[in-house]
């Protein structure tokens, strides 16, 4: 017997799964200014304010979720394939 459901998107999953508060992970992200930012933080929390959603690392700095490219290397869903074109300087 065939289903209609969707098929779960198991890179989403992945990246979701990758947001674990108290964890040090390395994030890639673009500014509002699209610079590519690659850093190793502490993930402090997961923030909804204003309908966005954001990453709140150790120092303060808020990363909307929607600017994350990639984290603990489980790349963003909003980034198909961008991990092609970054740079591991």
């Amino acid at each position: 017997m065939e289903t209609n459901q969707p098929e779960p998107n198991t890179e989403a999953n992945a990246f979701r799964d990758a947001i674990v508060p108290g964890k040090f992970v390395r994030i890639e992200y673009l500014t509002d200014l699209s610079e590519f930012i690659k850093t190793d933080a502490l993930l402090k929390r997961h923030v909804e304010q204003d309908g966005i959603d954001y990453l709140e690392l150790g120092n303060g700095e808020r990363v909307p979720l929607d600017r994350v490219v990639s984290l603990s290397g489980k790349l963003s869903p909003n980034f198909p394939g961008y991990a092609n074109y970054s740079c591991d300087c």
